[in-house]
């Protein structure tokens, strides 16, 4: 007998589902969807246990007519194309006609919908693994669709869902995205009872992402409305410094379908990355308007992705409408790589220095040859000290060093007997503060310092919550964390290491951190890593200038640790150049110095 078999329709059914719905949140998705298809102004979500127990979508749109109630639930029925051209041109979200049939596959359904033309409304329910009934019901104008114990019946793919809490966050998170890019939509969420997210239809963008994101952020939206041929770029983006420390806050769609896209994110962070610190990222919501016959949707199961046939001339397009929306309308394009950047410089150095070093008819004086150096070769090192006795010897790692300075206010130049010695100050101070941290948390000896004026940050609901939720495991390293009222967090103490450098930016750049971390671990490592970013958030920074107690302190510091040569996070934290090696790289040992010395000396 063969070991190839048609699979059952049943299997069939279930496999296809799980193509499309990966978890509460996808059945969320898809049917937010179908309401807008239908026309819908006003969409209600409910969910209760995250979405798993119960969801149920509520709208007033155009409803379904009674016959085609009995085939809405058969896999691939869709009202949204007919023909093979219709893939060409799908101008809905819904356009697979899998998403009814799939949840019904996988949970219990009931539907109760009506049409404005017909009298009375169509309930129909279909329980996992029997045939749907139908009934007639009354109800206004729109669809209701609830779905109850998703995956009851499938224990392989109930196993694999998170708890309720991270189920509904990702629920929150999906209603979050639809409401910032469609303000002229009304939507609603009700989590356990609670009202979690309420927008009313037609709000302006600057209402809608105060109600969604805070009041600071919507203060500092700017329009954007920009169009090239047929591509036009539409939305809003916020004004720097307002930002996040991750991508949460780049909300991207084409043709009013939310997307995930690499290349817009990184086209988008191009455009700030002279305006943003490292490791902050801009704060959107755009919408790519484009020829259909230009999209392919039918790439991803679930629609978080679709391929623009010309992907880079959309990213240039999307680079110039933000930097027209902030009136930089005659700036050069960004240089397109690092390379050419450093090929253009050395070039430039390169014929400084040719020119610089040709013979002149006239003689040039001293400040007239400093003048004529490049400005590479004009760096100089900070002065250390202005006190001729001081003493820049300072011992440690087994040796004495003498310092030499510091450099780009960042690396610290240390010289010894066999050569230099270059240590990093932020991934030096970061494990200092990494490995006093951790002991005094096991110790129960943590420093906290009381804030005399608490810090009020401005959140999301969703971003409020999970900061909420884990106020023990950050009260047990110096963090005291509570709700100041809506979506606002306030902070009232932390750990002494950080009082140094807290401010509001600083505390907002290491809240996006810890909601980027994610509480997905066991409680001892995930609160090691948030150890890890507080030590890397409370560091000596790039750019701050040390003068020679503070350098030599931290150095101190530095060889009292146990991974004195690395930071916490591995990145290493000094660098040993040989003098040995240095001489051989300028010439001065090795066979072609012995060639020179020969050569200078007559000998063979």
């Amino acid at each position: 007998m063969g070991k190839v078999r048609v699979l059952t329709e049943d299997l069939v059914s279930l496999i296809s589902a799980g193509e499309v719905i990966e978890n509460p949140s996808s059945i969320v998705k898809e049917l937010i969807e179908n309401s807008l298809d239908a026309g819908a102004d006003m969409v209600d979500v409910m969910i209760e246990g995250g979405g798993i127990k119960t969801i149920s979508v509520s709208d007033n749109g155009s409803g379904i007519l009674k016959e085609d109630c009995r085939i809405c639930l058969q896999r691939y029925s869709t009202s949204k194309i007919s023909t093979r051209a219709d893939l060409d041109r799908i101008v809905t979200y819904g356009f697979r006609g899998e998403a009814l049939a799939s949840i019904a596959s996988v949970a219990d359904i009931k539907i109760v919908t009506r049409t404005e033309e017909e009298e009375t409304g169509t309930l129909i329910q279909s329980r996992f693994g029997k045939k749907p009934t139908y009934s007639e019901i009354s109800r206004p104008r729109g669809t209701t669709v609830e779905v109850r114990d998703l995956f009851r019946n499938i224990a392989a793919r109930r196993k694999h869902l998170a708890d309720a809490k991270v189920e509904s966050q990702r629920i929150q998170e999906v209603v979050m995205k639809h409401a910032a890019i469609r303000p002229e939509i009304g939507f609603r969420l009700i989590r356990d009872g609670e009202t979690i997210i309420d927008s009313p239809p037609s709000q302006t963008a600057t209402d809608r992402i105060a109600s969604l994101w805070g009041s600071e952020i919507a203060k500092a939206l700017i329009d954007v409305d920009f169009a090239v041929d047929n591509v036009r770029i539409h939305g809003f983006v916020a004004r720097p410094p307002v930002s996040r420390g991750n991508r949460s806050r780049e909300y991207f769609s084409v043709v009013k379908r939310p997307v995930t896209d690499e290349k817009m994110s990184q086209a988008l962070e191009s455009v700030f990355s002279t305006t943003l610190m490292k490791g902050q990222y801009p704060i959107c919501a755009l919408d790519v308007s484009i020829d259909l016959s230009k999209v392919d949707v039918n790439v991803h199961p679930t629609k978080r992705e679709v391929r623009i046939l010309d992907i880079n001339e959309v990213c240039t397009i999307l680079k110039k409408a933000v930097r027209y929306s902030f009136g930089e309308r005659d700036l050069p394009e960004e240089v397109t790589s690092l390379e050419d950047t450093i090929g253009e410089s050395l070039q430039a150095i390169s014929t400084d220095i040719v020119q610089s070093t040709t013979p002149s008819m006239s003689p040039i004086s001293h400040e007239d040859q400093i003048a004529a150096v490049p400005l590479v070769e004009q760096m100089l090192l900070k002065p250390i000290s202005d006190d001729e006795h001081e003493s820049l010897d300072v011992a440690i790692l087994g040796g004495v060093f003498r310092i030499i300075g510091q450099i780009h206010n960042l690396y610290i130049l240390l010289e010894f007997d066999d050569g230099l010695l270059i240590v990093d100050q932020h991934a030096a101070h970061e494990r200092v503060l990494y490995e006093q941290l951790r002991k005094e948390m096991n110790d129960g000896t943590i420093a906290i310092q009381e804030l005399l004026q608490p810090f009020v940050l401005s959140l999301s609901r969703k971003d409020a919550e999970q900061i909420l939720g884990i106020s023990d495991i950050l009260d047990d390293i110096g963090y005291t964390v509570s709700s100041f009222g809506g979506n606002d967090i306030s902070i009232s103490t932390l750990p002494e290491i950080f009082g140094r450098i807290a401010s509001e930016k600083e505390l907002m750049a290491l809240v996006d951190r810890i909601i980027d971390l994610g509480q997905h671990t066991a409680r001892e490592t995930f609160m090691d890593e948030l150890v890890k970013v507080t030590a890397c958030h409370s560091a000596i920074r790039s750019g701050q200038p040390l003068n020679t107690e503070e350098i030599r302190n931290l150095l101190v510091d530095l060889s009292k640790t146990k991974s004195k040569y690395n930071c916490c996070h591995g990145r290493p934290s000094m660098l040993k150049i040989l003098k040995d090696d240095i001489d051989r790289s300028v010439g001065r040992m090795g066979p072609d110095a012995i060639s020179r010395y020969r050569a200078r000396h007559g000998l063979k």
